[in-house]
């Protein structure tokens, strides 16, 4: 399996150089490939294949691919439940199985065979290695709980990539008292768990942390909160892209222009209802995994939105380049203590307890929080209680939690559903 991948990073590392003319047709060989597995492999796609009317050789290009209906989490959930949407002969015992729940709550298992996860890694590396994080340096990543549980890799054990994980559910204050013992080279992080710990940075005065790479991920970045974690640490902080269920997708390079797509891991189309747009317009994201044989998703909707560009990077890469992310912001939830807690975190919490098919938390006052959800086949007698202990280790003894069974949760004015909704004017002062 190490070889495996170290053979993946090698190739990686090279295809990013090539001419954008030679990604694209490595894309749309890799693309032929995942299309003709899932219409011999996986039933889910056989159907949807023969009800458009449409066969793998009818997609010649990536701009083909709108003859293939759009993919909705629902759609992979459902699929997922009676196994339709997995490859023939697939052995989850011996497969990763990754969850997330979204902004939306709606909770998703996405199945990596080790293939799949070992690309995945591969291209994950990449990106780090690419922005400056070395073999061997001090590297410290605010992140899940659940993540730093995970055995580690075997080059970590020699210390190779291996950082240091920080809990998101910790206080910034708490992350710099680790940091200035540690004394990283590379910072990682959500961006708003990136915010706070510069502000309290800047409010300690602390001086005895300096990292030279910072980089954001899983939140939307904007230039005001990414000027003031660059000014607080004297970097140009990089901003990562992706997901659980198609892994990394998109990043920076030092040249901080835009973000290089990972084309050959993925196929990034931006569309307006199912017809792609053009460069430089703005529209909703639907992924390609080119490697995840196991599970394939094509035309996958992760709604998210962001704008493409045609233009090159002064790095040389021939990677595509997507301008802007952007994509959804969750509200901010304050606990009755004044702790400013990430979005990261309500998704986190809530896919970790059985029974919740949707969710949605709301803060009503300083001390109110009610939270609305949907069972799923898991749920029990039991889930409420759950729920009601796992948000008070998070928001302490003082907050007044209400907790809702609801057959359908309303959706906004404009059709969406927001998991996370506040009645306070909050957030964090930047500046």
């Amino acid at each position: 399996m190490w070889l495996r991948r170290i053979w993946y990073l090698l190739e990686l590392r090279r295809s990013q150089w090539l001419a954008p003319l030679e990604i694209q047709k490595l894309q749309e060989k890799k693309l032929g490939a995942i299309l003709r597995h899932a219409y011999d492999n996986v039933e889910f796609y056989h159907r949807r294949f023969r009800d458009a009317g449409i066969r793998p050789d009818d997609i010649k290009t990536v701009k083909d691919l709108p003859k293939i209906p759009i993919a909705t989490k629902s759609d992979i959930r459902e699929a997922f439940r009676d196994r339709t949407i997995l490859g023939r002969n697939v052995d989850l015992s011996r497969c990763h199985l990754a969850k997330t729940s979204g902004t939306s709550g709606e909770p998703l298992t996405v199945v990596y065979d080790e293939k799949a996860e070992d690309f995945q890694k591969a291209v994950a590396v990449r990106c780090y290695r690419e922005i400056g994080v070395g073999w061997r340096d001090k590297w410290a990543i605010i992140t899940s709980p659940g993540r730093a549980r995970v055995q580690k890799e075997w080059y970590q054990k020699f210390n190779l990539l291996s950082p240091v994980f920080l809990s998101v559910f910790d206080s910034p204050e708490h992350h710099l008292s680790v940091l200035k013992k540690v004394k990283p080279k590379a910072i990682g992080g959500p961006s708003y768990s990136l915010l706070l710990l510069a502000k309290a940075v800047r409010e300690s005065n602390a001086t005895d942390i300096g990292p030279e790479v910072v980089h954001g991920e899983s939140e939307p970045l904007s230039e005001r909160v990414r000027s003031y974690i660059n000014s607080t640490f004297g970097v140009e902080m990089f901003d990562l892209f992706g997901g659980v269920e198609c892994g990394r997708t998109a990043w920076e390079c030092g040249e901080h222009k835009y973000y290089h797509v990972d084309a050959d891991a993925v196929v990034m189309e931006v569309v307006n209802g199912n017809e792609q747009v053009a460069a430089e317009e703005n529209g909703r994201i639907l992924y390609t995994s080119l490697y995840n044989y196991a599970m394939p998703l094509i035309r996958y909707d992760v709604h998210d939105m962001c704008t493409l560009t045609d233009d090159s990077c002064p790095c040389g890469r021939g990677l595509p380049m997507m301008k802007n992310i952007i994509g959804r912001t969750d509200d901010l939830i304050v606990a009755p203590d004044g702790r400013i807690l990430p979005p990261g975190v309500w998704s986190i919490t809530m896919r970790a307890i059985p029974g919740i098919l949707q969710y949605r938390i709301i803060q009503e006052t300083k001390s109110k929080f009610v939270v609305e959800f949907i069972g799923d086949s898991d749920y029990s007698p039991e889930t409420p209680t759950h729920i009601r202990n796992e948000l008070e280790k998070i928001l302490g003894e003082d907050a007044e939690i209400e907790i809702r069974l609801l057959n359908e949760l309303p959706k906004d004015k404009a059709g969406k559903l927001r998991s996370i909704i506040s009645n306070l004017e909050n957030g964090v002062a930047v500046q």
